[in-house]
């Protein structure tokens, strides 16, 4: 009874403190990113304060205004605050009142009271964005002769989507810094190529990740099996315990070579893998569309998320397949031990007679 409850006390000691690197980790990564604006008061006493159009954040719940404020005691940092009492007049947005900073663009939808990191500034970096219009919307604009800003170029589109080309984007991407960049971008899902192909650079972490939690398992069950014979099989239990110790060792290790897009993550719980899987069918369905029109850039893309994905298979498949020898070969060996010892308390036995 006591050899069980220590080695469930191990398995839950070890999954308690792996679970303890990954929340570390999953808080860090779900921070929006975010820029900062103050609002224009104007030069009368009795104008109104008011804020550039793009501060308007639009997800499935609505349009929001947010403020940005310092938290207290348990809600210390940076943090989100929505703003009621604000209407929209031409390209403006009328405050009822104008207290600090306000957010102008932000990486992900944003909630109420979660902390934020307010950029200042950012990198200029080269990208292309895809920009994924809803089902029946059919497109007035011929993009062939569309006029778009300095730095902007149309490589590709259809009737659903646009694939654009862009020399100085500000690092990280904010999808509603696009649209307002490109108006013509209204209405549409942006996402972008850098975020994306980053998304599939985390595949291996993942695949390790999966690895390690099955070879963790694996060796936990051996040790099940080893432990209800101690004696002859403690060598077996002392690689496993430190094998699982190596392990633990390693899980923040892979963790911290994982970094997630903000822009691809879902608003609320990371785990909810349906939000990135269908914004990922999304992304590479309507670079299919372009593929199929001659598109290199579309096809390398596909091809490039193919073989991630099926790396990241192939390395928790090994990782579970080196497992699985280890302890094939710990029964092996606890087998030629069990031989060992029952040769030798014969020998005993005959002694005593």
């Amino acid at each position: 009874m006591k050899k069980k409850a220590l080695l469930i006390f191990t398995l839950i000691f070890w999954m308690v403190a792996a679970c303890t690197f990954l929340s570390m980790k999953v808080e860090q990564e779900m921070i929006p990113q975010v820029t900062a604006v103050e609002p224009d008061r104007g030069v009368g006493w009795d104008k109104d304060p008011t804020l550039p159009a793009d501060c308007i954040i639009e997800d499935e719940n609505g349009q929001h205004v947010y403020s940005i404020y310092e938290g207290t005691g348990w809600e210390a940092g940076t943090r989100a605050a929505e703003v009621s009492g604000w209407f929209q007049m031409e390209d403006k947005i009328i405050l009822s009142n104008s207290w600090g900073d306000f957010v102008q663009y932000s990486s992900k939808p944003l909630r109420e009271g979660e902390l934020l990191e307010v950029l200042r500034g950012g990198d200029k970096v080269e990208d292309r964005w895809l920009a994924v219009f809803p089902e029946g919307l059919e497109l007035e604009l011929n993009w062939d002769g569309a006029e778009l800003p300095k730095g902007v170029s149309v490589e590709e589109w259809n009737q659903n989507a646009v694939q654009l080309h862009v020399d100085d984007d500000l690092a990280p991407f904010m999808q509603g810094r696009a649209k307002s960049r490109v108006p013509n971008l209204a209405g549409a899902t942006v996402y972008s190529f850098n975020d994306m192909y980053q998304l599939l650079d985390n595949f291996t972490g993942f695949g390790l990740l999966l690895g390690i939690l099955t070879l963790v398992l694996v060796l936990w069950i051996c040790s099940c099996v080893f432990s209800r014979k101690v004696r002859r099989n403690r060598w077996a239990l002392i690689v496993n315990l430190a094998l699982g110790l190596a392990l633990l060792i390693c899980v923040p290790l892979v963790l911290d070579t994982i970094d997630l897009p903000s822009s691809l993550l879902p608003r609320e719980r990371i785990t909810d893998f349906g939000a990135i899987a269908g914004a990922m069918d999304q992304f590479f369905g309507a670079l299919k569309g372009f593929a199929a029109q001659g598109s290199q850039v579309a096809d390398g893309a596909i091809h490039q998320a193919s073989t991630m994905l099926w790396r990241s298979v192939g390395l928790a498949a090994v990782i579970s397949i080196i497992a699985i020898g280890i302890c094939v070969a710990e029964i092996i060996f606890s087998r030629k031990g069990s031989v060992h010892y029952m040769v030798k308390d014969e020998q005993n036995g005959n002694k005593q007679s």
